[in-house]
């Protein structure tokens, strides 16, 4: 990718991000400090040749990047006219064109401002809406070699190992939760579960547990792979849980009671393990050997998952990614996207690293880097990758032309610009 001079950055921050948390520390200063040395560092670097390509593509298309390839679905033209979903390979050479692998029409009926793309296993999933968001969700499973429909169904899936895990929605009462063979889309097992009292677990792989808490029922806990019933039993906590307060996090199941408790229990047996003090409803997600909770108006405490002890506290962060290397993402408190991140380090809390203000970019894969966007003016993006586990900045190019809904795969950056068509360039090794 192209080396930046020294010009580029000076004005590449955001209009008004808001300051950085005064607990931080001398954040102007550092800032300055920082953004000279990212300069000074990509000064140093050789010259390489930009490997940039443009995927065409109208207002309103969709677009899912996967093992450098990218597959588009593009609105049909009119009320009765089809869209069309194609496959695009991405070259290596900087002189090359993408080419057009396959094309196929779309069911009328998906409507792409409300359609998701998707890969699992050897499938590529569409699904999509009828007429908005409140229409009847169906899912399409194509070939990625051909486009070719393998079956359909109603309802969306998540991974569940090889296998994906329908939900449908009924208009009113229960809603029915399907394992379905990912090969034949035919039924492995199904039930029926309170839609509003219903959580998952992921793996590795996808979801492997799910638990229904229905009031004043007993809290059921099933294996999402063989459809069977592990675990029912009647909680009885010191207050008693409304539905959506419960959250499954590693082996724990916390539930957070109306008497400002938060209790965990063994997701296996349904055992009581600990309960504390809770008075903020919060969102809890595993950071590491601990978990991590952040309140509805920010602020982050991890606890010990074994005890339930607060390890550490601090109201001046909300999360902002995932861990690694014992190392985790936060941002300061504020509006909009534009915010000041640092290194938190996940044991004791204590900040390792302030990387300056970015925009994140969500990488579609594990193997994908955390890459982190902010203006450069007249219309460009300075793209930089964020390492989280050695809690530094490695700035990589200014791209031209930039408006932003950019994602990551281990090779390839995508972005959509400002014409609405989709650029993409290749990621140095």
């Amino acid at each position: 990718m192209t080396v930046i001079d020294l010009g580029e950055l000076r004005d590449s921050g955001p209009q008004s991000p808001g300051p950085a948390p005064r607990a931080a520390g001398r954040p102007l200063r550092q800032a300055v400090v920082l953004a000279f040395s990212l300069l000074v560092l990509a000064a140093a670097a050789p010259v390489t040749h930009r490997a940039a390509f443009v995927v065409p593509a109208p207002l309103g298309a969709v677009a899912l990047l996967h093992d450098g390839e990218v597959f588009l679905l593009e609105p049909g033209g009119a009320p009765a006219t089809p869209g069309r979903l194609s496959a695009w390979t991405i070259p290596t050479s900087p002189g090359a064109r993408p080419v057009r692998r396959w094309q196929v029409p779309v069911p009328v009926q998906v409507d792409s401002g409300y359609a998701q793309l998707s890969r699992h296993a050897d499938l590529l999933l569409l699904t999509g809406a009828a007429g908005g968001p409140d229409g009847e969700y169906r899912t399409y499973a194509h070939s990625p070699d051909t486009g070719r429909v393998r079956w359909q169904r109603a309802g969306s899936g998540n991974p569940a190992g090889a296998d994906l895990l329908f939900t449908e929605l009924g208009p009113a009462g229960p809603m029915t939760v399907r394992l379905v063979d990912s090969t034949t889309g035919r039924d492995r097992w199904s039930t029926s579960m309170p839609p509003a009292a219903t959580s998952y677990r992921n793996a590795a792989d996808g979801v492997d547990r799910i638990v229904a808490m229905p009031p004043p029922g007993p809290v059921e806990v099933w294996d999402a792979r063989r459809g069977v019933r592990l675990h029912s039993v009647h909680l009885d906590p010191a207050g008693s849980p409304s539905a959506g307060e419960f959250t499954i996090v590693g082996d724990l199941l916390l539930v957070e009671t109306n008497n400002d408790r938060l209790t965990g229990y063994d997701l296996d047996g349904l055992t009581h393990r600990w309960e504390v003090p809770w008075p903020v409803p919060s969102f809890y997600v595993p950071c590491g050997p601990l978990i991590c909770a952040q309140g509805e108006a920010g602020g982050v405490r991890a606890l010990d998952p074994a005890t339930g002890r607060t390890v550490w506290r601090d109201n001046r962060w909300e999360l902002s990614g995932a861990e690694h290397g014992g190392r985790m993402l936060a941002s300061g408190l504020g509006r909009g996207v534009w915010h000041p991140l640092v290194v938190l380090d996940v044991a004791s809390g204590r900040v390792a690293a302030e990387l300056g203000v970015w925009n994140l970019v969500p990488p579609t894969t594990t193997a994908g880097p955390m890459l982190g966007l902010r203006p450069a003016g007249e219309g460009r993006m300075v793209v930089a990758d964020l390492d989280v586990a050695a809690a530094r900045v490695r700035v990589l190019d200014v791209l031209p032309a930039v408006s932003g809904d950019c994602r990551t795969d281990a090779e390839l950056l995508l972005c959509r610009l400002v014409d609405g068509t989709f650029g993409v360039w290749r990621l140095p090794r």
